[in-house]
């Protein structure tokens, strides 16, 4: 399997950003973009091959990573003028020939477990697996009891779920690309086609999606990127401190474990989840656990965890 990342948009809501560096360049904390936390998410699945698809200032990009960074090789397919993604997966494919691939569009960033969105795709039936998350409304929702207003939910999550610009895509399809369709993007193009030969999968996952198309989606990642350092088994993130208090927010991801030493910290409570300490079934806990720390701590997570470690 190799990584793939689209990264060829304007990026006009950005502006005046976007006028000197493509969009997956954008900064979410200093000197960390969200090309960077994308790469992050594939050098931990081990992937040694990520292919970007550019074009406006592409050359930013390579030469920012080069040929090889972080261990990982880097190829670059970029567009001379927009050509549309379609265009773009049919030159991947073209050049991968039958290796499975992981697409992503270039300005999202997720939390989900990408092991588990791995495996689900490759044992499922399906030729192509989407991740989709749940929409957020733009907008407050208006409850009423006929025409009496009875209360009111600011920009609720809503059950209707969208497209989140994650893709796993086995080569056993790849030929569905090469059809004649009217039009140059693959939503509108090839995604309809797969479902009706219903061969797409829907990969659904309760964590942190933003999709950085505008300042205040990029405002939102910043906020979310204070304080935070992600790791192989989610990110810790420092949430508070003082001259007496320090308090770390973790997030480990289910089957992932994480170690918190005296070091980080001599409490440790546990805000959601479920697992196990010490690899011991004896000692496992669930939400509002609370750990004295005096010697490392292994956290397993059964399912995802939130913690807080306090220092003082």
């Amino acid at each position: 399997m190799i990584g793939a990342i689209l990264s060829g948009g304007y990026g006009k809501r950005l502006k005046p950003i976007t006028d000197e560096i493509p969009k997956v360049l954008v900064e979410i904390k200093p000197n960390y973009t969200i090309m960077d936390r994308q790469i992050l998410d594939f050098k931990y699945l081990g992937i040694e091959d990520i292919y970007v698809l550019s074009g406006h200032l592409g050359e930013k990009i390579e030469d920012r990573y080069g040929k090889v960074h972080d261990g990982i090789r880097f190829h670059y397919l970029k567009e001379e003028k927009p050509m549309g993604t379609l265009y773009s997966i049919r030159n991947l494919l073209e050049t991968v020939g039958d290796e499975d691939v992981m697409l992503r569009n270039g300005d999202t960033i997720t939390d989900i477990n990408f092991e588990h969105f791995r495996k689900f795709s490759k044992e499922s039936a399906f030729g192509m697996t989407m991740l989709v998350t749940r929409m957020r409304s733009p907008y407050g929702i208006v409850e009423m009891n006929g025409d009496q207003v009875t209360s009111f939910r600011e920009k609720p999550v809503l059950e209707h779920y969208i497209n989140s610009g994650l893709y796993y895509i086995k080569s056993s399809i790849r030929e569905i690309f090469f059809n004649e369709y009217n039009g140059k993007d693959v939503e509108i193009t090839v995604f309809p086609e797969i479902a009706k030969r219903r061969l797409l999968g829907a990969y659904k996952e309760d964590s942190l999606w933003i999709g950085v198309d505008s300042e205040k989606e990029l405002e939102q990642a910043r906020s979310e990127y204070k304080g935070r350092e992600d790791t192989s088994f989610g990110y810790k993130k420092d949430i508070f401190e003082n001259d007496r208090l320090g308090i770390t927010e973790y997030l480990v991801k289910d089957d992932y474990s994480a170690t918190i030493t005296p070091e980080d910290g001599n409490l440790l409570r546990i805000l959601s989840g479920s697992g196990i300490i010490n690899g011991s079934l004896k000692e496992s806990y669930t939400h509002g656990t609370v750990i004295k720390i005096e010697n490392p701590v292994t956290v397993k997570a059964q399912q995802t965890t939130r913690l807080e470690v306090f220092s003082n």
